[in-house]
């Protein structure tokens, strides 16, 4: 939410007199953020260690990737989960519940025995927390 405010925030002035719906280019700005965010977290999870042997079939074999790409993204993987792993409980959970287990809010707080706000908030906190962890390794690709 924080990055859709941000990016809406620095987009405006540009559109501020072309936008005919404000709320309708706001909600288009979160859309897309939503969209990034996605993109983002499918390349960051897990891959198998070893690949299944395809299928015979006569469908050609894509192009595959260097295997120093591939051992880089499994390094990278790794890396995130042993950060995920070192997040306290309290954190840890709600975050896993949400990205690993793919619940919503309201079921984490519900079996949790928290708020809404607060299971929100955890998740919020945690993905801050492993944001400062892990720049280093993001913004060396």
């Amino acid at each position: 939410m924080h990055a859709a405010m941000l990016r809406a925030f620095q987009g405006y002035s540009a559109q501020a007199g072309t936008l005919v719906s404000e709320k309708a280019w706001l909600s288009r700005v979160l859309h897309n953020v939503c969209m990034d965010f996605h993109r983002d977290r499918r390349r960051y999870t897990d891959t198998p260690e070893e690949p299944a042997p395809p299928a015979a079939s006569a469908v050609p074999s894509q192009v595959e990737e260097p295997p120093d790409t591939v051992l880089l993204e499994r390094e990278r993987a790794r890396e995130i989960r042993a950060r995920i792993r070192e997040l306290p409980a309290n954190l840890r959970l709600p975050f896993e519940m949400r990205f690993l287990q793919d619940m919503s809010y309201e079921d984490i707080a519900r079996q949790l025995q928290l708020t809404n706000c607060n299971a929100r908030k955890r998740v919020q906190f945690a993905s801050s927390l492993l944001r400062e962890a892990l720049a280093d390794m993001l913004h060396a690709r």
